[in-house]
């Protein structure tokens, strides 16, 4: 297959590309785009997965650029750009608000939010998921990271939901193949412009501010940390690690319920069993349904395609050795779907992870080593608290025809695997305990 053909494949249709090449050649294949041709060897053996996402920085760093999140988006200070270093004390400084009691605090937030937005859900007819799903994780990472001040900023938050609107297929595969260092003189770079000069003056206006230390919201949390020789964030570094918090983390979440909604309403006893637990919650049971199926979710439709890095040594795998200067990605969906690691692969089957899960190398739709995702856990908690509140309320079905019974296949949104129809459910009223009746 021609590297334009290989191209266009990836952009139209990544996850056949993927499905075909894991068949014909098993863990371990090869793309190769233009203009040059350059090998992207991509992997999905779980010991192979682990060697490369465990290997030390200075032998297979992220690659910056094309390969990985734009430098001139998210800026040369993002803890998704860094490396060495530099990586670990960003990332030191920004771990406390991503962990233990802090992550309690978002609870109140996440489900008030999944409630607004339900508001003024259309009930009885066709509606799409996707775009709602983003609505209510984006104001979720607006409070996480401002606190009570988001709701003074709907000029950015107008800003970051142009910046994430639909992308042309074309406009994907341009910056796949030409990709640039440099801010385009575009409707992005100039929305980008628009969010620089917001976040800068939030910053400014923090600064000075006499009550830092005692708020939990992200930013002033980054505003009073220091790191172990004593010295605070600049105003870039902060810049650039909200910028990564506003785009990156509230797509893949908002992505994630998505195809969660998207395969349970294909799978009716699937819901049914969930909703069983959700109403048996209110008398103290427990979520490991819940949780059990936002993990198949991830599994079997893994937001996340593929986790890039470039070899600065050579690496040796299980079978055979990479040299230096190769571009290696893993591939996460094919590991998500490995035959040898998983039986029938492609099912949705949320009781696999009921007893022993897949081990942490088969299972990495958050990455791994020490570039895994910082916010997973607020991830997941996010995902949990917004499917448990739209199904103790609410009810989906498929819509009516062949084409809405069909499942929905994976295409790219930005840098994110989307269900190709947005997810569209028919939503209805839930009377009390049907979900118990349902499972019964």
């Amino acid at each position: 297959m021609p590297p334009v053909v290989q191209s266009l494949a990836w952009g139209l249709a990544p996850t056949w590309l993927m499905d075909r090449c894991a068949r014909l050649w098993g863990d371990t294949f090869t793309l190769r785009f233009p203009p040059g041709g350059a090998p992207l060897v991509h992997l999905s053996d779980p010991q192979d997965v682990k060697t490369l996402l465990t290997a030390s920085e200075d032998v297979a760093p992220k690659p910056t650029g094309g390969a990985g999140a734009p430098v001139w988006v998210l800026g040369p200070n993002s803890l998704s750009v860094l490396t060495g270093p530099e990586h670990m004390r960003q990332r030191k400084l920004l771990l406390p608000p991503f962990h233990g009691e802090h992550l309690r605090k978002h609870e109140g937030l996440i489900v008030g939010a999944t409630r607004r937005v339900m508001a003024d859900w259309p009930l009885g007819r066709p509606m799409r998921m996707q775009p709602r799903t983003r609505l209510i994780t984006l104001e979720v990472i607006m409070g996480s990271v401002f606190g009570i001040e988001a709701e003074r900023m709907k000029e950015m938050q107008t800003t970051i939901v142009a910046l994430m609107g639909p992308k042309h297929v074309i406009a994907g595969l341009r910056m796949l193949v030409r990709p640039t260092q440099q801010r385009p003189n575009s409707t992005i770079g100039r929305g980008l412009d628009r969010l620089d000069a917001q976040i800068y003056a939030e910053i400014a206006n923090r600064r000075g501010q006499s009550d830092l230390a005692g708020r939990s919201d992200i930013m002033s949390m980054l505003l009073v940390a220091r790191d172990e020789d004593g010295a605070q964030m600049t105003d870039e570094e902060v810049r650039d690690e909200l910028v990564t918090l506003l785009l990156a983390g509230h797509e893949t979440t908002a992505t994630a319920v998505s195809w969660a909604i998207e395969r349970l309403v294909r799978h009716p006893d699937k819901l049914a069993r969930l909703a069983g637990e959700i109403d048996a919650q209110r008398d103290g049971g427990g979520d490991e349904y819940l949780t059990a199926v936002i993990n198949e979710a991830l599994r079997v439709r893994p937001p996340q395609g593929i986790v890039v890095r470039k070899l600065e040594r050579e690496l040796q795998l299980a079978r055979f050795v990479l040299p230096a200067g190769t571009m290696t990605a893993i591939s996460v969906y094919a590991t998500n779907r490995n035959p040898r690691i998983y039986d029938d692969p492609a099912a949705f089957k949320p009781e696999r992870f009921l007893q022993n899960g897949p081990e942490t190398y088969s299972w990495v739709p958050f990455g791994g080593g020490i570039r895994r995702c910082i916010g997973s856990a607020l991830a997941l908690l996010e995902a949990k608290l917004i499917l448990r509140t739209m199904l103790a309320e609410l009810e989906p079905r498929v819509p009516d025809g062949r084409r809405g019974r069909r499942s929905e296949r994976m295409r790219w949104s930005h840098r994110t695997l989307i269900p190709s129809r947005d997810a569209t459910v028919v939503w209805q009223r839930r009377s009390p305990r049907a979900g118990e009746r349902a499972a019964a």
